[in-house]
Formats: C-alpha cells, structure tokens, sequence
C-alpha cells in the first residue's frame, strides 16, 4: 500500500513539475513573459487546489480517502494530458486549474492513508518512504521532462506524462480499501479549534514558508541553469532534475528512521529538533548554489542543498497527523497543503518571476539568479518556525 501511495506521489510530482522543464519553450512558443510563465506554472495551479483541498479533506475525513486518492490521480492526469493541445493562455490556464484540483483531492488523502496504516512509532520512517518515492518524480519531471521537451517538444511531452497516471487511478481504486473510521462526538469542533492547536500552527507556517521558496526555486531551476551557465533545456533539466531528484530520495530516506530513533530517545520534540538543525544547516548552501559561476560547484551545493533539506521530510510529515485526533487527520493535512502548496505554488513562481523582470534591465541574463538568491535567503525564515515547533513540543 506504502508503494502505491508513493508511485502515485512520484506522479504527483511529475505532472506538478516538468512544467519547469518546458518553462522556456512554453514562454517563446506562445510568447510570454517569465512572470505570465510563473501566473501559469505556480498560480494556475494553485486556484481551485486552495478552494477545494479543504471540502476534499474533509469528505476524506468521512471514509472516503481510498476513492478521493483515486479520482484525483485521475483527473490530474488528464489534465496534464490536455495540456499539450493548449494554444491560448487561457486554455493553459484552465488545464493546470484541473491539474491542482486532481492534486487538491489526493493530497490529504493520500496522508490519511499513509497515516491510518503505519504505527505511530515508525510513522516518520512510513512518510519519509512515501515521499522518497515521491521524489522520484523530480527526476523524471525535471531531466526526463528536459529530456523530451528537447527531443518531442513539450505539447507531446505533457500528453506522455499525464496519460500514465491512468492505470495507477485504476490500481488505486481496485486494491487500497478505506480504512476503518473510529467513532467519535463531534459536537463543537470547530476550524478555530484546529488552528488552536499550537504545535499544528507552527506547522502551518513552516509549510506557508518554506514552500514559497522551494516552488519558486523549483519551478525556476532549469530556467536557471539554461540563462546562467548556457546549458540546452535537456542539459538543463537532466543536471537539475537528477540532482535534485537523487537528492531528495537519499535524504528523505535517511531522515525518515533517524527521526524515529531519536524520538524513542528524547521524544517527538527531538524528533522535530532534529527536523530544525536538517533545514537550518541547508539553508547557506542554497545561498551558493544560486550565487557561484561555476556549475560545477552550483550542482554540489545544489545536492548538498536538497539531501540535508530532505533530512526533514519524513518527521514533518509524520508530525500532521500526529498533533490531531485520529478523525482530523486529513482536515490537518489538508490545511497544511492549502497553506504550503496553494500559496507556496500560487505565489513562489510569479513572485521570483516578477522579481526577474523587474532585475532584468539591470543584471540581464543574471536577473534570474538574482531573483533566486532573494529566493535562498528567504529560506531561512521557515527555520524560526521549525524552532517554534519543538519548543512548544518539549514545552
């Protein structure tokens, strides 16, 4: 069950993220500007998954999480699929809006799931290898997406990715039954009660942060390293892609049992002290990553970036639904993926693109680097509230 959820999750990112890969050739096939680009890739995306990742949670919540996975591994994937035969900004638009409302229903679901199958006391290691899988997705959005974008262009490129989300749809909806539901009183609980929740705020406000500046860097990348150091939409989205990809796996695989081993020692509250120092510690390398001429040394620090960062994955995913009642398990995830994805999504690209028009008549093809360095040193704002966090939990 564990690796459908996360071969799903690798689609997920998949279809999220090889629209970076066709950044460029989507801009001069139909003539828009870097900040139109990031409106399509980031804030597109994020319009209906907002509106709807809450309702969605929520229906989730009631016994339905297998089959709202189901329909929306679906229905992104036709959308994405549509993509390809997009020749109007607003036809691009509407596909990527249909992309994250199928993102917007498996996404809490997905986590009640994982959640409702592992133990708490191996739950960071059972998130972080879902989301290792997951970020898979990276590589073969990013430089198998570069990839073919190169060789078949993006429209057919779109249509090859979507379309095999299909049959994991289908397997998601065969063989991954609903788990049972405990039976509670409901009366008086409340959203405002939720957000009481002081260790779930902090979470919140982690993944608001942090995800504005992973979207844009993300979503950016291999725009990055074709205007910074030359390199084809192939090269680009291979080195990127690849480094970024492997990365994340590595990390999020490794921090998920360390996690775990430390919170058998010094509690969940180590747990998320060890989740602090892992994001903290990244934070200079990405500052590096952007700023260096030398590619060579950009890509060491950009793995080096993504491995320490991915330490983290599994503990603060696991943490969701662990600091909730059973039966608001996705109603947490789902807030937490508003906040982090929605706006993450929605304002990271078209922020850090509108930051590189506005660089542009003074730095030229370095505007975006420059743009992205505001980016890096944004990202050590998430590391307060990771600080936060394990206080509040020791405390």
């Amino acid at each position: 069950m564990i690796l459908l959820l996360g071969v799903a999750g690798m689609l997920d990112f998949i279809d999220r993220f090889v629209f970076s890969a066709a950044n460029d050739a989507i801009k001069h096939d139909l003539h828009l500007s870097d900040a139109t680009v990031g409106l399509l890739g980031g804030t597109a995306f994020a319009l209906l998954y907002g509106v709807m990742i809450v309702p969605f949670a929520l229906i989730s919540d009631r016994g339905f999480a297998a089959r709202m996975a189901s329909f929306g591994i679906a229905m992104w994937s036709v959308a994405t699929a549509l993509m390809g035969c997009a020749h109007m900004i607003a036809t691009m638009a509407a596909t990527r809006i249909c992309v994250g409302l199928g993102q917007a229903a498996f996404s809490p679901s997905s986590s009640a799931l994982n959640a409702a199958y592992s133990i708490p006391e191996k739950r960071s290691t059972s998130f972080a290898v879902s989301y290792g899988i997951s970020y898979l997705g990276y590589v073969i959005g990013l430089a198998g997406g570069g990839y073919l974008v190169e060789h078949i262009g993006w429209r057919a490129t779109f249509a090859a990715v979507g379309l095999a989300g299909i049959p994991v749809a289908i397997a998601m909806h065969l063989f991954i039954p609903e788990p049972p539901m405990p039976h509670v009183v409901r009366n008086g609980e409340s959203w405002r009660a939720l957000l009481a929740n002081r260790p779930l705020r902090a979470l919140l406000f982690y993944g608001m942060t942090s995800q504005v500046v992973s979207y844009g860097i993300t979503l950016w990348g291999v725009s990055f390293y074709m205007r910074s150091f030359g390199l084809s939409s192939g090269a680009a989205g291979a080195w990127f892609g690849i480094g970024i990809g492997i990365a994340s796996v590595v990390g999020t695989f490794i921090g998920g049992p360390i996690a775990d081993r430390v919170a058998v020692r010094f509690g969940f509250s180590g747990a998320m002290r060890f989740a602090f120092w892992a994001y903290l510690v990244a934070q200079p390398f990405q500052i590096l990553q952007v700023m260096t001429h030398s590619l060579g040394l950009s890509l060491v620090m950009l793995v080096l970036t993504t491995v320490i960062s991915a330490l983290c994955t599994g503990p603060i995913y696991g943490a969701i639904p662990t600091v909730v009642p059973v039966h608001r398990r996705a109603a947490a995830t789902g807030l937490y993926a508003l906040l982090a994805n929605a706006i993450g999504i929605g304002l990271g690209p078209p922020l850090f693109g509108w930051i590189s028009d506005l660089l542009t008549p003074h730095f030229g093809a370095d505007a975006l680097r420059m743009s992205l360095l505001v980016a890096a040193v944004l990202g050590f704002w998430p590391a307060i509230h990771l600080f936060q966090l394990q206080r509040r939990l020791r405390q």
